[in-house]
C-alpha cells in the first residue's frame, strides 16, 4: 500500500513515559524510522514538541489511553507550532486492523497506520468545551452523590418509624426540611409544630402527618440525622457553585444554549450537558445527524447474518450524552401538545416504553444537530417529521 504522508509521528502513551516514533521519507523511497521517549511532565512534553519541530514533523497521531492523552494533546496544541494534523485514535480500532507483526512497537505501528491513512480520528472538541465537559461530568457525580444521601436519609427515617415519605412527596422540600430540622432539635414532633411547619400546598392533613412522624430520636440518632442533612446541604451548595461556573465557561455559547433550551424537555442544565458532550458546533465534527446519533450510541446495531437479525440493541456510544438525552426525552413526552408527546404515546404500545423513549432521545439529538447547524430555534413543524422506528 502506498504511503500518503512523507513525515508523521505515532505516539504510544503510558502513565510516566511517552514513546514517539517518526517515520519519514518519500512514498516511493525507503522510509527512515526515528524513535525517542520522553517523560510526561510539562517541560518534558515541551522537549518532545521541540524534537518534532526539529524533524519537521507536523502530523501526529496518538492512542487514546485513559486520561493520559490529555496533557500530550494539549502540549502539542500549545508548543507544536502550525501543526497540520493532531489525531487521537481509538485503541480498539487499531487492534482490529490486520497486518501487525509481533515485533513492531506500538508507537511505530501507530505511525505506520497513520502514514498510510488507515486511522480514524476520535472526536476531540476545542479546549473550552473540554473544560466545560469536566465541569458537567463533575456536576453529574455531585448530583448522584446528593441522591445517595437522600436515599440514605429515607432509609434512616424508615428504620426509626418516621414515615415522612408516605405523607410528603418530597421529604427534603420546604415542609419536609422544616420538620426534619425540628426533629434534629427536639427528637420528636408535636401536632402544633407540624401545623406551623407544613405549607398550604401539602395535601395531607396535619393530623395525618403528625401520626406518620410520631416516633422519637435519641441524642445519637439526632446527630446522625443532622450529619445527613448537612451533607445534603453541602452537595446543594457544590451543585449550585458548579452550575454557576458552567454558565461562566459557556458564556461564548449563549446563543447555542438558548437554541437547545427552546426544545421541549431540555432546560439550561441539560443544554449545558449536551453542549459539553457534542460541542456548540457538532456540524464541524460530524457530517450528518446520523453520524452524531451513531456516535452517541442511540442507533440500533446492524447485527444480521444470512438474513437473520440477531440483535437490534443500541450500541455503547457516549454514556453521558445518552443518559442526559433519555432524561430529556422523558420530560419531553410529558409536555402536552408537543410532537414528542404525540409520537411517544402513539408508538409506545407497539415498541414498548424503553424503545420508544430511545427513539425520542434520538429524535431530540438529531434536532439539536439541525438547530445548531442552522442557527435556528425549535419549530414544532420540524419536530413533526417522522423518524425511523427501532425494530
Amino acid at each position: 500500500m502506498q504511503a500518503l504522508l512523507e513525515c508523521c509521528c505515532g505516539i504510544d502513551i503510558h502513565k510516566e513515559r511517552v514513546f514517539a516514533c517518526i517515520i519519514t521519507g518519500k512514498p516511493d523511497e525507503e522510509s527512515v524510522i526515528i524513535e525517542e521517549n520522553f517523560g510526561t511532565t510539562r517541560a518534558q512534553l515541551q522537549n518532545m514538541c521541540q524534537w518534532l519541530l526539529k524533524h519537521n514533523c507536523y502530523y501526529v497521531a496518538m492512542e487514546s489511553t485513559g486520561v493520559y492523552w490529555r496533557p500530550i494533546y494539549e502540549a502539542c496544541e500549545e508548543f507544536l507550532i502550525n501543526f497540520k494534523c493532531l489525531m487521537v485514535v481509538n485503541a480498539h480500532h487499531m487492534r482490529n486492523l490486520p497486518g501487525r507483526k509481533n515485533d513492531v512497537k506500538d508507537a511505530q505501528w501507530v505511525a505506520t497506520l497513520f502514514r498510510h491513512g488507515l486511522l480514524e480520528p476520535s472526536f476531540v472538541p476545542e479546549r473550552t468545551i473540554r473544560n466545560l465537559r469536566e465541569f458537567s461530568r463533575l456536576y453529574r457525580s455531585f448530583v448522584k452523590e446528593r441522591v445517595s444521601y437522600v436515599n440514605r436519609l429515607e432509609k434512616f427515617l424508615q428504620a426509626h418509624g418516621l414515615k415522612l415519605s408516605s405523607v410528603l412527596s418530597n421529604i427534603i422540600g420546604i415542609s419536609g426540611r422544616r420538620l426534619l430540622d425540628l426533629l434534629v432539635q427536639n427528637g420528636q414532633l408535636t401536632l402544633l409544630e407540624v401545623q406551623s411547619s407544613i405549607s398550604k400546598r401539602v395535601r395531607k392533613s396535619p393530623e395525618e402527618i403528625s401520626s406518620a412522624v410520631s416516633g422519637f430520636l435519641d441524642f445519637a440518632e439526632r446527630l446522625l440525622l443532622k450529619t445527613l442533612l448537612s451533607k445534603i446541604d453541602e452537595c446543594d451548595a457544590q451543585i449550585a457553585q458548579l452550575h454557576q461556573h458552567m454558565l461562566e465557561i459557556a458564556a461564548p455559547y449563549r446563543l447555542q444554549l438558548e437554541q437547545l433550551d427552546s426544545i421541549p424537555g431540555i432546560d439550561v442544565v441539560a443544554a449545558l450537558a449536551i453542549t459539553a458532550e457534542i460541542s456548540a458546533t457538532p456540524q464541524e465534527h460530524f457530517d450528518s445527524s446520523k453520524k452524531l446519533v451513531s456516535w452517541a450510541g442511540l442507533s440500533p446495531r446492524n447485527d444480521e447474518s444470512a438474513g437473520k437479525v440477531k440483535s437490534r440493541k443500541i450500541t455503547k456510544g457516549n454514556p453521558y450524552i445518552k443518559s442526559i438525552l433519555c432524561q430529556s426525552a422523558w420530560s419531553a413526552v410529558r409536555v402536552r401538545k408537543s410532537p414528542f408527546h404525540a409520537w411517544f404515546w402513539s408508538h409506545q404500545g407497539k415498541l414498548g416504553k424503553k424503545k420508544a423513549i430511545i427513539a425520542v432521545a434520538r429524535k431530540i439529538l438529531a434536532l439539536c444537530y439541525k438547530l445548531l447547524k442552522s442557527d435556528g430555534f425549535y419549530d414544532p413543524v420540524v419536530a413533526l417529521r417522522p423518524i425511523q422506528s427501532p425494530s
